[in-house]
């Protein structure tokens, strides 16, 4: 049984429901990179991986692993899924049993029980509206503290922004929001849980994790309060303190102002990533919206695959400092992988994003947006740092340090690279190839983009197939649904897959599903429907000038394999009952056969007269 936002399974009489939020969660905190490293050896090919196909016998690798899009496919033959699907067949599990094993690999908790909301679930919505009592405190200080307002005020922070944010005020005060928060009928317990107090195990003591700081709530890209950071109005130390981790708060799954980025229009798909809380917020008020804050952490694999929902361009706006850390560039290179095109923008006399926008305006700084330097560009900028040009020792650690930088790019890209650098240093062309080689251990051919150079093509798939998905993924778009659905139904379908992923289509619909997509993909809980949805979800379908013509096409299309495949049988039928002397019986399917076959004849006349026009 499927419900929106919920999987309920059942096995051995026991009932596991399983939220598409936990889903996504298993998927995302199991690298399908490193799943299937644990069964094959991947290699990397450009943005992809490539190995021997677990599924079949191969001596050429026709097996591609997408870190990006968390799936696989075998051009070989054929399979393809996400990492539950994998686990699925290679370990010849069920799904609530590949489920469990992932969540237990990454040490997410599943709870059994009869449909009841889980123990864990329950945690978590008393541990959000306890952060939103706490948040609705900390604001009421605000308003009813002028110094701690003058803070917001003096660095330009208008009164709507302070309400946009729900920017608030810690009191100087051991126990002021304790106290509080007691009298709303809150435990300790809970508030310790939630990490906005303290305990001294040693004395006995509790008191307030925050105090005497401005505020910062820090939201889920849902908008839910997850935590909170807060800041110093003097020079004590810490500067910044953020919330603890707790169970609905985690470092590195997390970008703050995710939430109110969603909220504006994302047509342009792509982010600026500052890296405190007062440059976004100024950025906002500036009215530049598509903003996330990383708050001083190195970007890690979680927050990249979040952002790609969204987005396929990054540009980075940290200080110069912080951006030339080695973390901060391992970070960038994690966005790389990931598929984003990435920019580091470069603020002129090392100010900050606040500060510029706040000197220099909005247009200002939508130019040095405009201006920002692909990652692979800062990065051999990077690498001039300490280098006599001069200097011959000097200028062969500066050739080595850049084909480190370019050994994982593409042919293309380090034709283009290596060319430039030997027109800067005066290199020859080849030697810098020769350091290349070296840098990469043994040269191999990186960016596999043609099916003959990862392994024969074995699999050669029936046409009815590809009007199938195309009409499956059709469904998806807007204005097509209703179209479709009046005309065909699943029984229609040739694949049991097909027919699963269009009753979860229609189901979803009914229910107002969300987030359709990810309501359809929960719902492909088997090797072969996971299969055929990542297939459908990877297929480009050409759209027509006009639509109901091309739907009719993809239909009778699947209409004809059907009738065609039940032709045979039925032949097949007759000449067995011919065989054995019954007569009758075999004519009446003579009689049967008749009717289909004009039945074929029609539906071919359709499709034939399409083409002609």
């Amino acid at each position: 049984m499927y419900r929106v936002g919920k999987i309920k399974l059942s096995k051995e009489g026991i009932s596991l429901q399983i939220s598409e939020e936990i889903l996504e969660k298993i998927k995302s905190q199991n690298d399908i990179v490193d799943v299937i490293s644990e069964r094959v050896r991947l290699k990397k090919a450009g943005r992809n991986f490539t190995g021997l196909c677990p599924f079949h016998n191969e001596k050429t690798p026709s097996f591609s692993v997408s870190q990006e899009k968390q799936i696989f496919k075998c051009f070989g033959c054929g399979e393809a899924g996400n990492v539950i699907s994998f686990v699925m067949k290679d370990k010849n599990l069920s799904f609530i049993e590949a489920v469990k094993y992932l969540a237990a690999r990454a040490n997410i908790p599943l709870e059994f029980g009869n449909g009841a909301r889980s123990k864990s679930a329950q945690k978590k919505d008393l541990l959000y509206k306890v952060n939103v009592e706490a948040a609705k405190f900390f604001f009421s200080n605000l308003m009813n503290n002028q110094k701690a307002k003058e803070y917001f005020l003096n660095r330009g922070i208008k009164e709507e922004t302070i309400k946009k944010f729900g920017l608030g005020y810690a009191n100087d005060s051991w126990n002021n929001l304790m106290f509080y928060l007691r009298r709303k009928g809150i435990s300790d317990e809970v508030l310790e849980e939630a990490g906005l107090i303290s305990v001294n195990k040693e004395k006995g003591t509790k008191y307030d994790r925050f105090r005497n700081r401005v505020m910062f709530p820090v939201f889920n890209y849902q908008g839910k309060v997850i935590g909170f950071g807060g800041r110093v109005l003097d020079d004590s130390k810490p500067k910044y303190l953020n919330s603890p981790e707790t169970l609905v708060f985690q470092k590195g799954t997390n970008l703050y102002g995710l939430n109110f980025a969603l909220k504006h229009n994302m047509s342009e798909r792509y982010f600026v990533i500052v890296e405190g809380y007062m440059d976004l917020i100024s950025l906002h008020q500036h009215g530049i919206t598509n903003v996330v804050a990383s708050l001083g952490t190195a970007l890690t694999i979680n927050q990249a695959r979040l952002l790609k929902r969204y987005a396929d361009k990054v540009v980075i706006s940290y200080d110069a400092d912080v951006a030339g850390q080695m973390a901060t560039l391992r970070g960038l290179e994690i966005l790389r992988t990931a598929g984003f095109d990435v920019r580091v923008l470069s603020i002129p006399q090392g100010k900050d994003p606040d500060e510029y926008v706040r000197s220099n305006g909005k247009d200002a700084f939508l130019r040095l947006i405009n201006n920002a330097a692909p990652l692979i560009d800062y990065r051999i900028k990077k690498a001039e740092e300490g280098i006599d040009f001069k200097n011959s020792q000097s200028v062969i650690l500066y050739s080595k340090r850049v084909m480190d930088i370019i050994s994982d790019l593409n042919p293309v890209e380090k034709d283009v690279y290596i060319k430039k650098i030997s027109e800067d240093t005066g290199l020859k062309e080849q030697s810098l190839y020769d350091l290349l080689s070296m840098a990469q251990n043994r040269k191999e051919e990186p960016f596999m983009n043609k099916k003959e150079e990862i392994g024969t093509k074995l699999y050669v798939e029936p046409a009815y197939l590809k009007a199938e998905r195309s009409l499956i993924k059709l469904m998806f778009k807007e204005g097509y649904y209703e179209e479709i659905e009046k005309q065909i139904s699943s029984d229609d379908f040739n694949l049991g897959a097909h027919k699963k992923i269009f009753s979860l289509i229609s189901k979803g619909k009914e229910e107002g599903a969300e987030n359709l997509l990810a309501y359809v993909e929960s719902g492909c809980d088997d090797v072969e429907s996971s299969k055929e949805f990542v297939k459908i979800k990877e297929l480009r379908v050409l759209e027509a000038s006009d639509e109901r013509k091309l739907i009719r096409d993809y239909i009778n299309r699947i209409k004809t394999f059907k009738l065609t495949s039940k032709i045979e049988c039925l032949k097949k039928e007759q000449k067995d009952l011919e065989q054995k002397g019954r007569i009758e019986e075999s004519i009446k399917l003579a009689i049967e056969l008749n009717k289909l076959n004009e039945e074929l004849k029609r539906e071919k006349g359709v499709i034939g007269h399409g083409e002609r026009r």
